[in-house]
């Protein structure tokens, strides 16, 4: 659980960086589209967003983990070696609109 932790931090971090980036060059991208891993994640980011002016018009949340299953090498000669990797990806995908703020 500890990597995960990690990498929501870090991934809180990015987003922290983009919302003060947009502010300091005053270029606001219209349509942001962002993606998240959890709704906790989704929430600190979405109210920054709020703050600068973006709303969310869209939202999607799709599967938590894809996976696939490789096939072995070897034929199966020694028994099944089919392998199934499942990988953790965004499952909450959020398009957000910027309404003016009527701040400078």
């Amino acid at each position: 659980m500890a990597g995960t932790r990690i990498a929501g931090s870090i991934r809180d971090w990015i987003n922290t960086r983009d919302v003060r980036r947009m502010v300091r060059k005053q270029q606001f991208p219209d349509p942001l589209v962002r993606h998240y891993v959890d709704r906790a994640e989704q929430a600190r980011d979405e109210a920054a967003l709020l703050g600068i002016g973006y709303m969310p018009v869209a939202k999607a949340e799709t599967e938590p983990y894809v996976g696939v299953t490789l096939p072995a090498a070897t034929n199966g000669v020694s028994g099944n070696l089919d392998r199934r990797v499942q990988r953790r990806v965004a499952s909450i995908h959020v398009r957000y609109e910027r309404r003016p703020t009527g701040r400078a």
